[in-house]
């Protein structure tokens, strides 16, 4: 072998199979999810029921995971995370129209924005953005149990959005355990429990009707 060929066999990361199998799952769980809640977004025509919290911490999880995986030339976290723009971009749409066409696209540019920081931030180090987007996610369901406790489940909320991301959770931590990314397992963990929790907290607070009939004013 080579210098160059131990250079190459050093710096290119071996996984186990289970690791990678289990990564394709959590991408694709991710994927659903976030196009899940899209859809009833899209649907319900009102983001009555999510948390602003959530939404905000939603946002920065998104930007900085993204970002993470792109400073650890991940492709699987990349599509996942990739993916979950297109839901971020239309959650912020939706909180923010009532404020106005400027508003929205004000929102949309900060979130595209911050992607470029942090992706940016995770040139210089992924633990960088891995630290941020530990702290986003793991506190991203607290308001949205909290607003559940205390509202009910609001009309623009998806329960199997919020299922399958507890579900892809749990893959990423097998994936994060089989690759050993520490930021990854250590985050989707606890992370896992807590996307459980709000499901559970969902499915014990049903819609509200007068919550349903404002969302289709």
């Amino acid at each position: 072998m080579t210098p160059t060929d131990a250079t190459v066999h050093q710096t290119v990361p071996v996984h186990p199979l289970w690791a990678d199998l289990a990564g394709l799952a959590a991408a694709t769980l991710s994927t659903s999810s976030g196009l899940t809640q899209a859809g009833r977004l899209l649907r319900a025509r009102t983001a009555l029921g999510i948390a602003t919290g959530t939404w905000v911490l939603t946002t920065l999880s998104t930007v900085t995971w993204f970002g993470y995986a792109i400073s650890v030339r991940s492709p699987i976290q990349e599509f996942a995370n990739g993916s979950w723009m297109f839901f971020v971009i239309v959650l912020t749409a939706m909180m923010l129209r009532h404020r106005g066409t400027a508003a929205v696209f004000t929102g949309i540019g900060a979130v595209i924005g911050s992607l470029v920081v942090f992706t940016a931030l995770g040139e210089v180090s992924p633990a960088i953005p891995g630290t941020c987007g530990i702290l986003a996610s793991l506190l991203m369901s607290l308001p949205q149990i909290r607003y559940a406790l205390r509202h009910g489940r609001g009309p623009g909320v998806s329960v199997l959005g919020w299922a399958l991301s507890g579900l892809a959770a749990s893959m990423w931590f097998v994936y994060g355990i089989g690759t050993r990314q520490i930021p990854v397992f250590v985050n989707t963990g606890i992370q896992t429990v807590l996307l459980f929790t709000v499901v559970v907290a969902l499915m014990a607070n049903p819609v509200h009707e007068s919550r349903r009939q404002d969302a289709v004013v």
